[in-house]
């Protein structure tokens, strides 16, 4: 580079050039780095306040005048009547996706819901009047669409149905790697 020139600084290839684009650079990560914590802050505060600080889930919509999330009149009756439909125990997964797609709730590409974002809502506990915020639950101002009963029917059939996690079988052991035979060099477990 020959030279770098801006209405309030200038670098050329000189120890003092590199230097001041060095300060600039310092100066310009700082400002991105405060930004990030100030919106994150905000987001705190938000949510504090039962303000959820995302994109509406189905169901709902964002109210851009009020800035607030509000029920959609047809889509939360739809929603409500897949967590009951799920709560009876008498369907899976892609019947919920089906159900859906027939009342025409469809994903943003226009396609079915696929069955693992079907698990998202379902777990959601958005709709019951609460929210999940960076790991914590905040109660929000929004109006609840289902009743936590049927919200923790659709939690046991869920844990029921999922699948049993085992544990990985190289987990270390203790002591385990520390001896080596003196003939042939092999750890000894």
């Amino acid at each position: 580079l020959q030279a770098l020139k801006f209405p309030t600084f200038w670098f050329e290839p000189t120890p003092q050039g590199k230097f001041m684009l060095n300060i600039a650079f310092g100066q310009s990560k700082y400002y991105v780095d405060s930004l990030a914590e100030n919106t994150k802050r905000g987001q705190r505060q938000k949510a504090k306040r039962g303000e959820y600080p995302g994109l509406a889930p189905v169901g709902y919509i964002n109210d851009v005048r009020t800035k607030s999330i509000v029920v959609h009149k047809k889509r939360s009756v739809i929603v409500r009547k897949a967590f009951e439909f799920y709560a009876k125990n008498e369907s899976r997964l892609e019947d919920i996706s089906n159900f859906l797609a027939q009342n025409g709730i469809l994903s943003k590409t226009g396609k079915r819901i696929h069955k693992d974002r079907i698990s998202f809502i379902l777990q959601n506990p958005f709709y019951t009047g609460l929210f999940r915020y960076t790991k914590e639950i905040y109660e929000g101002k929004h109006r609840p669409i289902i009743s936590k009963k049927i919200f923790d029917e659709v939690q046991k059939i869920l844990k029921q149905r999922g699948k049993i996690r085992h544990a990985d079988k190289n987990q270390p052991q203790a002591f385990c790697g520390l001896l080596r035979c003196g003939t042939c060099g092999m750890m000894i477990t």
